[in-house]
């Protein structure tokens, strides 16, 4: 898609010429008024007309950046920005209602697939429960900010997917900046001998914390296990191979000495995953097998509740006993957080089930839903220590009982349509990309029962981009490697 198109700025060369004169005058200024700021305005320039010309090469570029974006929390006026890729995201997104606006219609031949549907419920009840919000201006920014990941990196993402190997550019340029930001933060980490009290901020700035960090290092990690074991299916000579199986064990690594347990868990879930994949078991079984483990743990959680009670190691830099206090819920603080923080979402949810408290409100309103005997060491009131520590609690407490199952239903469709193209495909490499996207997707879907992080773009990139590329595998690849050179 060209917004406008190269010949408009090839017929007007005074535009050309006019620009350049400026830009000379730019320069001389910043140089004699030491205004070196002002350097900045030619790449401004630059990013507007790659946006505008090459509008599906821009958003995948600067969406593989994600990973090096640099968030500021306070602009001024309260507003933060991850820079420099947000304000090309909100660019790109007004490109594109203009784009939709000029030729007034849209593709809706993607409206026909159940996936792209549920998402799109989703995006309406965003709004709904952003109109009966507790703190309606709140809502509606945060409802704003996730309108445009969704519709960029998802509902266009589809489309520009239709061209199979924009799907792995997409997947490599991810992996490399992905692998710049590890080996930058190893660097640093290394100068404290990789301990565990170092890793929750040695990230910064490019992360304000280790949990979020690995949630999204972990996207990377199972792009870099395909393409370490089916070099070949992606067009890579094999003499590449010691090249990636050593990328692989840098980005093991820097997973391993983020100290963060759930990420260490969602790759231990994926890798089960991979498991039952192989083994071709139907995905309907699978609901089975967990609605009877659920309804089990429900129905016995005070014996559950007694045995974990029992576990008292606390977080460790041993890597083994930081593994055992992931069941501590009696004295490890920042578990007995997270259960604080899950009991208020449960008693919001309570007094506000259909629409919750609105998006984006949680961190506000959470406060006085604590119980004094639910507080810990860590426990206070403005939610600068994290969310609801749960993408669905969040969801919940933020949207009512509807968002909660709206945001299950996208998951569980997610995981099916990964399914589905993987049993039914002949095409190996489709098969290949797809097995990449669903157990990337799973790692973020088992650490989402733990935190929540999909409100920055460094997590809900990947995480729609990833579940854009399970849709358009099913839309357009299924039966055979569709290339296509013009996508919209």
């Amino acid at each position: 898609m060209k917004v406008l198109p190269a010949q408009f700025l090839l017929k007007h060369k005074i535009l050309l010429i006019i620009g350049s004169v400026l830009l000379a005058f730019l320069f001389a200024a910043a140089a004699v008024f030491q205004w070196y700021w002002m350097f900045l305005i030619p790449v401004a320039i630059l990013v507007f007309l790659a946006c505008i010309l090459h509008t599906e090469k821009a958003l995948l570029f600067f969406g593989a950046l994600a990973p090096l974006s640099i968030n500021f929390d306070n602009l001024g006026g309260g507003m933060g920005m991850s820079l420099p890729t947000e304000p090309v995201y909100i660019l790109l997104f007004l490109l594109l209602l203009f784009y939709v606006f000029k030729n007034g219609s849209v593709d809706k031949t993607i409206f026909k697939h159940p996936l792209v549907l549920v998402v799109f419920a989703y995006v309406i009840w965003l709004w709904i429960s952003s109109v009966f919000s507790s703190m309606p201006m709140v809502s509606f920014k945060f409802a704003l900010a996730r309108t445009w990941y969704i519709t960029l990196f998802f509902f266009f993402a589809v489309k520009i997917f239709k061209d199979y190997s924009r799907i792995h550019w997409f997947l490599r340029a991810f992996t490399i900046f992905t692998l710049v930001l590890v080996m930058y933060t190893l660097v640093m980490h290394s100068a404290d001998g990789f301990s565990r009290s170092s890793s929750y901020g040695i990230s910064w700035p490019f992360f304000p914390d280790h949990g979020m960090y690995a949630a999204a290092i972990a996207f990377a990690f199972f792009i870099l296990v395909f393409y370490t074991f089916y070099i070949r299916q992606f067009n890579v000579h094999v003499f590449f191979s010691p090249v990636f199986v050593f990328l692989l064990l840098v980005l093991l690594f820097g997973i391993i000495v983020s100290f963060t347990r759930a990420t260490w868990l969602s790759l231990i879930v994926s890798g089960g995953l991979w498991t039952i994949l192989r083994m071709k078991i139907r995905f309907s079984w699978i609901l089975i097998v967990l609605f009877t483990v659920s309804t089990i743990a429900v129905v016995k959680q005070d014996d559950i509740l007694y045995s974990l009670e029992s576990n008292k190691q606390g977080s460790s830099d041993e890597l083994e006993g930081h593994v055992k206090s992931v069941s501590n819920i009696t004295t490890d603080p920042s578990n007995l957080e997270r259960i604080n923080r899950w009991n208020c979402a449960g008693r919001m949810v309570s007094e506000r089930p259909l629409f919750g408290f609105g998006p984006g409100t949680y961190v506000f309103k959470y406060g006085p839903f604590q119980k004094s005997s639910e507080l810990t060491l860590i426990s206070t009131s403005s939610g600068d220590l994290g969310d609801a520590h749960s993408e669905f609690l969040s969801a919940m407490s933020e949207m009512g009982y509807i968002g909660l199952a709206i945001f299950v239903v996208i998951v569980l469709t997610t995981i099916s349509y990964g399914f589905k193209v993987i049993y039914n495909t002949s095409e190996l490499k489709v098969k290949l990309t797809a097995y990449i996207a669903l157990l990337s997707l799973m790692t973020y879907y088992t650490h989402a029962v733990l935190n929540n992080y999909s409100q920055y773009d460094k997590v809900a990139v990947p995480l729609w981009a990833f579940t854009a590329i399970i849709a358009a595998l099913d839309l357009y690849h299924k039966n055979g490697i569709n290339h296509v050179k013009k996508t919209v």
